[in-house]
């Protein structure tokens, strides 16, 4: 009779437990975004998010939960129950570049997550002034090697990605270059704009409407391939700089709690992938300057694992301390 009521009770915990593959999902799944809504994480999260809830036939409600780079959104859903209800939808940032700059971090990025899917990719374009001299981004270097004056550039904060690459430009290039950390992307663009920098990175879709309008010359992108829609900007690797780092592109990714069952991950990684073949998602990923990627499981940790320790190097060398 023991062994009767074990093999039921291990029965009823194979086929009834929250999160089975049968009768997930049941209610409404929660996909936190660590950034404030608006910007253009949240964006694609809540496109995605839509298609995707109609797909599992639950709603997906985006839940917006910004600060400390990143990391308030990504702490929540690392102590989050693993039932399969709470993912993050995140960038790099929450669960890489965060590592080197704050200190006690109150999760282990390669250990208390489970990697569902890296969702798109974009580039950051390299933008000059229009009346700096040179119509290419050697030119532009070289033209501050003459002058030996520094060439200001707005990253989007100390040790974020485009910071990362400035100071590898700098650094190969030898080419003069200040650092002028903002608290994101739009307040770079902003002072970019107005002439109080020379340089400034931006997604594709923004760098095009800039260029057309006279406001900036593009130099470079990053990333492995051109973006469709700056077909004729050559990457940073195509104008010799080869160091894996420029060829890191800007990716949306979604992550679960460690110990989410693999089922789970594996049904929610196929309905992104539908949902990104959806005219209304690959469309918008496009118009973004994006490139829908919906990356197996397999596939995102392998990327996250080589970027982790690309990444976190590339800071420290940096001089990057954490706060």
């Amino acid at each position: 009779m023991k062994r009767f009521a074990w093999l039921l009770a291990l029965c009823a915990a194979w086929t009834c437990g929250p999160a089975s593959a049968q009768q997930w999902p049941d209610r409404p799944i929660r996909w936190i975004v660590p950034t404030a809504a608006g910007g253009p994480l949240d964006a694609i999260a809540r496109q995605v998010a839509q298609e995707v809830g109609k797909k599992l036939g639950q709603p997906v409600v985006v839940e917006n939960r910004p600060g400390g780079g990143g990391s308030i959104g990504a702490g929540v859903v690392a102590k989050a129950a693993p039932d399969g209800y709470t993912f993050l939808f995140s960038q790099a940032d929450s669960l890489i570049n965060v590592v080197s700059l704050i200190k006690d971090l109150p999760y282990d990025s390669m250990r208390d997550f489970a990697l569902v899917t890296q969702v798109s990719q974009t580039g950051a374009v390299l933008m000059a002034n229009p009346d700096l001299g040179g119509a290419s981004l050697n030119d532009v270097l070289a033209a501050a090697r003459a002058k030996s004056a520094p060439l200001s550039y707005g990253s989007w904060g100390p040790g974020s990605y485009t910071h990362i690459l400035g100071e590898t430009l700098a650094s190969r290039s030898g080419a003069p270059l200040l650092h002028v950390p903002y608290k994101g992307g739009a307040p770079a663009i902003q002072d970019f704009l107005g002439r109080q920098i020379a340089l400034a990175f931006a997604p594709a879709n923004l760098a095009i409407q800039f260029a057309q309008k006279g406001q900036a010359k593009l130099l470079a992108i990053s990333g492995p391939r051109r973006s469709p829609l700056l077909p004729d900007l050559p990457t940073f690797a195509e104008q010799g700089f080869a160091d894996p780092i420029f060829q890191i592109s800007i990716w949306f990714g979604l992550s679960a709690p460690r110990g989410t069952p693999g089922a789970v991950i594996g049904r929610m990684h196929e309905t992104v992938a539908a949902a990104m073949q959806e005219p209304a998602v690959a469309k918008f990923v496009a118009e973004g300057g994006g490139e829908v990627l919906a990356s197996s499981p397999q596939a995102f940790r392998a990327a996250f694992e080589q970027e982790y320790r690309l990444v976190n190097l590339a800071i420290k060398q940096a001089g990057v301390v954490a706060e």
